[in-house]
């Protein structure tokens, strides 16, 4: 395997590359530099929300170095290096950079002690003197994605731009979702190579019957946690019994998963919970040893074959802008400069469509809204009338004979329980609606883009004859805030009198006044925590709409924005003298040859690197 020197075709074309891009291009060019020079493999951890990446990221760490919880916990996309001094450095997005114990991550990278990223994080990294670290690997932990209500996907989105190799993570409740499907085919095409996990397997009726023989090297597919997409005759020899649900769990996302990725793929059964405990888990030993094993055996040449994908994209569209400035300005008359004119009204279209985004997403939005207040409405009086019900279950039951402060107090604490409880079970429901429609309307704003690009393609092949790459559309988004209820008795100066009253009153009356004080509370506290359950999800949906409708207007900017700064060149080009002209198109000329030579350079060091690697090197659902 080559080093990665200035003879390096790969470090050559990365350094040929930087001298053409912008800033931001040059800030990923280093970021692909370094990696490279330290031999430094960047694996993500993705997957929707609560399907344990954080759990399974600890787990291959050997200890809870990273919050875990049983709710979506994590907020901004965390890498984790290797070093025997641990601890976190939180870059800024002003530039500042902060050094902070381990202790702090929760109030750094989680949505409960930075929601919404109110810190301005730009990144952290966590180093932590780990061994599966020092085997030249970092791992990045990642938001979920798919949730508007539980995590930010725009920041697990941006993370996946820069990873090379990935380790995707399911459960089987709830089973893998179109939204699931799509991230992993997205996953797939960015990575050189994906493992997939189906986690928090214990909870499926077969896999601890199975767990012996998953730990066995070689009963599935080679090694024993994993199943082979290709097939699933393997259940048997795995231990799992074919009408468990753990063998229909294995078989149906193993379908799933090569339909995505377009090609078999391992899928390892495990428990990354158990894991951390002391007892352990099997599936999880089989992954970990095969992850290993990959780390030895694959790394450096994945590496070298991630790094060239990733510049050779950026360094295809660096071209298309040149070769597409060159062209147009070249067409200078008659009706050459006429298709040259109706392709930049192409683009035009496309940035006006975002206008037309913008209003979708405000009217869905309204939509939304009012039909969360009218679910509101109906919520109280179906969640009042049940609490009510409950509250003279116990009235009538339990507590009938108690002293009437007794029967207060019991009947208060349990109130507040079932307010709590009834007015929760409401706005999960209420979430998981918005989270859906706002997913759709995702997909709809994203489709209606990336049929403008489709266009655009057509349109530069039909009027100028080339063959563009244009980005496809990125980042979805959602964001998260913290909530609580207040079902604390709130009390003013008649109501402590009188309650001081009631609680002493003797035998039947003060428990018939304590009852009544009782339903009057249900009649006023549940309305208030359906209230309040309300006003978080408004507080949501208005930030989640002002999130996509930026959203909006950045996909439409990143995705023609190079194409529209090479016809402002061109028309430069066409208005200036003779001389000057030649002068730009020489210099055109220059840069495009440049890109050709990056490409030659970059096809070179992948091949090369392919080559070294083996037949056998590639690791599971390997995407060279």
């Amino acid at each position: 395997m080559r080093a990665a020197d200035d003879s390096d075709p790969l470090v050559s074309a990365l350094n040929e590359l930087s001298d053409l891009g912008g800033k931001g291009d040059r800030a990923g060019l280093d970021g692909l530099r370094g990696r490279l020079r330290e031999r430094r493999l960047r694996v993500l951890v993705a997957g929707e929300a609560k399907r344990g990446k954080s759990t399974l990221v600890n787990a291959l760490l050997g200890r809870p170095v990273l919050p875990m919880g049983v709710t979506p916990l994590t907020a901004l996309a965390t890498t984790v290096c290797y070093g025997r001094e641990e601890g976190a450095t939180a870059v800024f997005r002003d530039g500042r950079v902060e050094s902070f114990p381990l202790s702090a991550l929760d109030d750094l990278v989680t949505e409960r002690g930075n929601p919404g990223n109110r810190r301005n994080l730009a990144s952290v990294t966590v180093v932590a003197d780990a061994p599966v670290l020092g085997r030249g690997v970092e791992l990045v932990d990642t938001p979920g994605t798919g949730s508007v209500y539980t995590h930010n996907t725009a920041e697990a989105e941006a993370a996946l731009e820069m990873m090379d190799a990935a380790v995707f993570v399911l459960t089987a409740d709830p089973p893998v979702s179109a939204s699931e499907r799509e991230l992993m085919a997205l996953v797939a095409e960015l990575s050189v190579t994906m493992f997939v996990v189906l986690n928090k397997a214990d909870y499926l009726v077969g896999y601890h019957t199975a767990g012996r023989s998953l730990a066995a090297p070689g009963t599935v597919g080679g090694s024993g946690g994993g199943l082979d997409g290709a097939g699933g005759s393997g259940l048997a020899r795995a231990g799992a019994n074919g009408d468990s649900e753990l063998a229909e769990a294995l078989e149906f996302t193993a379908r799933v998963a090569a339909e995505a990725t377009g090609r078999p793929v391992r899928l390892y059964a495990l428990s990354a919970r158990a894991a951390l405990t002391g007892t352990g888990d099997p599936g999880f030993a089989t992954f970990a040893k095969d992850f290993t094993a990959y780390l030895q055996q694959g790394r450096a040449a994945d590496l070298r074959v991630s790094v060239a994908a990733h510049a050779r994209r950026m360094a295809g569209s660096l071209r298309d802008e040149a070769i597409l400035a060159r062209h147009a300005a070249q067409m200078r008359t008659g009706s050459a400069a006429g298709r040259v004119d109706a392709f930049a009204t192409r683009l035009v279209a496309v940035g006006g469509r975002r206008q037309d985004a913008t209003d979708l997403a405000a009217a869905e939005s309204a939509r939304m809204l009012a039909e969360l207040n009218a679910a509101a409405e109906s919520g109280v009086r179906d969640c009042a009338a049940r609490v009510g019900a409950q509250m003279e279950s116990l009235l009538v039951g339990d507590v009938r004979s108690a002293a009437p402060a007794e029967i207060e107090r019991i009947g208060r604490t349990r109130l507040a329980e079932l307010a709590v409880a009834t007015a929760e079970a409401w706005r999960q429901q209420q979430a998981e609606r918005l989270e859906e429609c706002l997913a759709r309307l995702d997909a709809r704003l994203t489709g209606d883009l990336r049929a403008e690009l489709d266009a655009v393609r057509d349109a530069a092949a039909e009027l100028l004859g080339l063959s563009l790459t244009v980005p496809e559309p990125g980042e979805r988004l959602a964001p998260d805030l913290r909530f609580f209820y207040l079902v604390a008795e709130q009390a003013g100066q008649t109501e402590l009198l009188a309650g001081a009253i009631r609680r002493r009153l003797p035998g039947e009356a003060g428990r018939r006044r304590a009852r009544a004080y009782l339903h009057r509370e249900a009649a006023s506290l549940v309305p208030q925590q359906i209230g309040r359950a309300r006003a978080d999800l408004q507080y949501r949906l208005a930030e989640a709409t002002r999130q996509l409708i930026r959203a909006v207007a950045d996909r439409y900017a990143e995705s023609t924005g190079r194409l529209e700064s090479a016809l402002r060149t061109a028309a430069a080009a066409r208005e200036a003298t003779a001389g000057d002209g030649a002068r730009l198109d020489t210099e055109l000329a220059g840069r495009q040859q440049v890109l050709d030579h990056v490409l030659t350079l970059l096809d070179e060091a992948t091949a090369e690197a392919i080559r070294a690697s083996g037949p056998d090197a590639a690791g599971p659902a390997s995407g060279r």
